[in-house]
């Protein structure tokens, strides 16, 4: 896979998270096989091919107003894998974790790896590491746990994820 399709895949990936749902069609493969942190995430099996995993991000959308994902770090290629550092913010509205204490209307950001594989120009294996528990710990649903501070955007740059 060369830079430029590397890079386009990425801002379809992108553009997914941040609420084009009907490209997964396009993106993601049949056959799809997540692996996900066991922290606050539903069953990898549950998510197996493009109308589950635009599901479960649609699920995921619906706590959040202004939610954005941008590329922090990356895209970076070796092989048939692309890499890249996302990072997320928005506001909670209410809904998951239902064991949120926060008042709706708070602010949330944290980072995390996205890994992808591709095959035949699609996305056919997906690896997520992220910062879940601390977006858990901004939310007031862990305790024990301090939560980082929200970052701000500088620059004016207007959030997206890769």
């Amino acid at each position: 896979m060369n830079a430029f399709d590397t890079r386009t895949l990425v801002d379809q990936w992108l553009a997914m998270w941040n609420g084009d749902l009907a490209i997964a069609e396009r993106i993601i493969a049949p056959s799809l096989r997540v692996h996900l942190p066991a922290f606050g995430m539903p069953p990898e099996e549950g998510i197996n091919d493009p109308e589950t995993m635009a599901r479960w991000i649609g699920l995921f959308r619906s706590s959040f107003s202004s939610a954005s994902f941008h590329c922090e770090l990356g895209p970076f290629t070796d092989g048939d894998h692309v890499i890249s550092r996302f990072r997320f913010t928005g506001t909670w509205t209410a809904g998951r974790p239902a064991t949120a204490s926060v008042p709706p209307g708070t602010a949330v950001s944290f980072a995390g790896v996205d890994t992808l594989r591709i095959e035949h120009g699609r996305i056919a294996e997906y690896w997520l590491t992220d910062d879940q528990l601390d977006l858990y710990a901004q939310l007031g649903a862990v305790r024990g746990v301090e939560p980082q501070p929200v970052p701000s955007h500088q620059g004016g740059r207007h959030p997206s994820k890769a």
